[in-house]
């Protein structure tokens, strides 16, 4: 199904947003604290401190199911997934890999004490278009 240039086209987007991520992670590292907090709420205060590795822990999950999904894609392609619902999925991915960046920014700056919460507004409006796409992938999916 890789085959397919709209797929192909989506996935090579995934690919990038999660390059991108991998890179916006590594550039606010030095500048990281000791120990940054491991999530946010969704009242956009800060969860649990970690130590600073767990800064690579949601960007290294998204790096790998984007990594296996494309290798799965190519191994064995679906059958009955019409291309704009693969395509819809890397998207999510996509946008996935821009909100889990950001946050990584996030949890530095609350770690070194630059801000306090974030507000429940801004993750909303982080959160919209994840939630946009999906709705949009149960349509499609749903309808016939």
């Amino acid at each position: 199904m890789l085959h397919d240039p709209f797929v192909a086209a989506a996935y090579a987007i995934a690919v990038v947003a999660t390059l991108l991520m991998l890179r916006h992670v590594a550039r606010v590292w030095p500048n990281a604290p000791a120990r940054v907090p491991l999530h946010l709420g969704i009242d956009g205060r800060p969860g649990m401190l970690a130590p600073r590795p767990f800064l690579w822990l949601g960007p290294g999950i998204v790096a790998a199911i984007v990594v296996y999904l494309g290798v799965a894609l190519a191994m064995t392609p679906p059958y009955a997934a019409s291309p704009l619902v693969l395509a819809l999925v890397y998207v999510i991915l996509a946008e996935m890999a821009a909100l889990v960046g950001w946050l990584a920014g996030l949890q530095v700056q609350i770690g070194r004490n630059q801000t306090f919460r974030i507000a429940p507004t801004r993750l909303l409006l982080a959160v919209g278009p994840i939630i946009l796409t999906i709705l949009a992938l149960v349509y499609v999916s749903a309808t016939p």
